[in-house]
């Protein structure tokens, strides 16, 4: 799974580098995805996915609200030619892959900051 998501966001980056944010999207989650298996070779990726696949469940109804579900007009709305048009619900496709990208980088941050300080404490 994790060569298959490099591979599309590689493709759409390359298909799609007209639409800002769906190119945005795609490079940064390339990018990340790259350097937490390839450089700094985490083996916590796959259980991050799976974890974040359960956030999901809050993820649409909030973002959903923000987009438009059951609302006369959006919170947010999206310029049509920034992003590809393929929408969960109300919700840009974008928005779950830069919330999966963001996910992983906290993630990754909190335990580089989690084994700083246990390293102070020494």
């Amino acid at each position: 799974m994790f060569f298959f998501s490099l591979i599309v966001c590689s493709i759409v980056a390359l298909l799609y580098y007209d639409r800002i944010y769906t190119l945005l999207t795609a490079v940064i989650t390339f990018v990340v995805l790259f350097y937490l298996h390839f450089v700094r070779r985490v083996d916590w990726i796959g259980k991050a996915s799976f974890v974040f696949t359960i956030l999901m469940l809050g993820f649409f109804p909030v973002n959903g609200i923000l987009t438009g579900t059951g609302l006369e007009s959006p919170i947010v709305n999206y310029n049509p030619d920034d992003f590809l048009g393929i929408r969960m619900g109300t919700i840009p496709i974008e928005d779950a892959v830069y919330g999966y990208t963001q996910f992983l980088l906290v993630l990754y941050f909190f335990k580089q900051f989690k084994s700083k300080s246990h390293e102070s404490k020494k």
